[in-house]
């Protein structure tokens, strides 16, 4: 009887511990394909960041190009005031001042994935894309504070100088362009335009450059992921 008693104990024994083990070979498996899919989430997700972030890049270096076109022709118009511009550089009057336009804001990697940057697993990579959405939001401000400036002081003013503006033409010469600019007093509206388009400017710049940074970063963990 004992050693029956004692054969029984060693079988039962041994089925817990079949069972145990198949038990944790079972959570393995669920943990491990748990993981898995994940990784494809999260593989999926990184994909569709680079592509938004590459679509930033064309939209961040076509505003940079124009804020800098901007910013020139209001150092223009500043010339043609103070009388030091080249007169065969822009001979008529096109009858509309460029300067007073709005800028829109917005990236496609914040506007579209703000959400999914905590289900990327990398820390460092994760305080990269927070500090793009940060630099994305200071430049956003930036924009705001123009686009704002320009609506509520520059455009009131130019609105009010329509009646004498519409005279001019791509006909005009450039005497009569320096003569209204004068006569106008928009001298101290450009100047402050000037400011607001240099601060959307840096804004601008070092977003673009977070923007190649996190790029860079986004394509090696993509292909850290596959391996």
């Amino acid at each position: 009887m004992e050693n029956k008693t004692g054969k029984y104990f060693k079988y039962a024994i041994g089925e817990i511990l079949l069972v145990i083990i198949g038990i944790l070979i079972a959570l393995q498996i669920n943990s491990w394909n748990e993981n898995r899919k994940a990784i494809q989430n999260e593989y999926k997700i990184v994909g569709k960041m680079i592509e938004q972030t590459k679509s930033d890049s064309t939209l961040l270096s076509n505003s940079i190009g124009n804020i800098e076109s901007r910013i020139s022709n209001i150092e223009y118009y500043m010339a043609v005031i103070q009388g030091t511009a080249d007169s065969l550089k822009q001979k008529n009057f096109s009858g509309w001042l460029p300067i007073f336009t709005n800028i829109n804001d917005g990236t496609h990697l914040v506007r579209n994935h703000l959400d999914d940057f905590k289900e990327i697993n990398d820390f460092e990579l994760r305080e990269l894309l927070m500090e793009y959405y940060y630099l994305s939001t200071m430049r956003n401000k930036a924009i705001n504070i123009l686009n704002l400036n320009m609506l509520n002081n520059n455009l009131p003013h130019y609105h009010s100088l329509y009646e004498d503006l519409k005279k001019y033409d791509t006909t005009s010469t450039f005497e009569e362009m320096q003569d209204f600019l004068k006569k106008s007093k928009l001298e101290s509206y450009i100047l402050v335009s000037k400011s607001w388009l240099e601060n959307v400017l840096i804004q601008a710049e070092k977003l673009y450059n977070k923007n190649q940074e996190v790029l860079k970063e986004l394509e090696q963990y993509k292909n850290e992921l596959v391996n």
